[in-house]
């Protein structure tokens, strides 16, 4: 416990004098506790329902249904699959060509042009 600061020495004079005896225990103190405790009737410990355990576990199981359901890409049309086989072939074709070789940043890195 935390000692209060001793800035109020006429407050902590008044209160030492005046302060009252503490009354006796009664000898038989514990007995009487101990006594009341065993015939207090105990609150009954709470169990959970089976309900509070499923509910949790169940809703969880059909929110990983439905987000992989929604995750599963639909299959492209036949239309959509010629554009994208267009646009690799497109693409492959301008990156193995000679004409790129010779890029902007070659040519901004090349020591030898001036």
């Amino acid at each position: 416990m935390t000692q209060l600061p001793n800035d109020d020495s006429d407050l902590i004079n008044f209160l030492c004098q005046h302060c009252p005896e503490v009354p006796p225990a009664s000898p038989d103190l514990e007995h009487q506790i101990l006594q009341q405790l065993k015939t207090s009737p105990q609150a009954p410990l709470r169990h959970y329902s089976s309900l509070r355990l499923i509910l949790p576990v169940a809703a969880g199981l059909v929110a990983a249904i439905v987000g992989y359901r929604a995750f599963i890409p639909t299959q492209p049309s036949p239309a959509e699959l010629a554009t994208l086989e267009t646009f690799i072939e497109s693409n492959w074709q301008g990156t193995v060509s000679n004409e790129h070789l010779e890029s902007d940043v070659w040519h901004f890195t090349d020591s030898d042009t001036e």
